[in-house]
């Protein structure tokens, strides 16, 4: 099971491996233009932070998308309406 802590270094790492591969000369033009075009959509290391003290701040949040939001700050309309979890009485 990953834990929370141990996806957001995957993320980080991720993006910093494929960084690495775009400067890299040695490496095939093709796996390097692949890169490139994976790192134009890749969340930075800011909008990891971001998400997860998204999550943290409002744990109704945990399992919703974190990047997919419209500008105004609302959930985009291609997701689902947020479930409330039931309070235990």
């Amino acid at each position: 099971m990953t834990l929370p802590y141990e996806r957001t270094w995957a993320v980080v790492e991720t993006r910093r491996f494929l960084t690495k591969v775009l400067a890299n000369r040695r490496v095939p033009v093709a796996v390097r233009e692949q890169a490139r075009t994976l790192l134009r959509h890749y969340p930075s290391p800011s909008d990891v932070f971001h998400a997860g003290w998204q999550a943290l701040a409002d744990p109704h949040l945990i399992l919703e998308p974190v990047f997919d939001m419209s500008i105004d700050g609302s959930p985009s309309p291609n997701w689902p309406t947020p479930r409330v979890p039931r309070t235990v009485k």
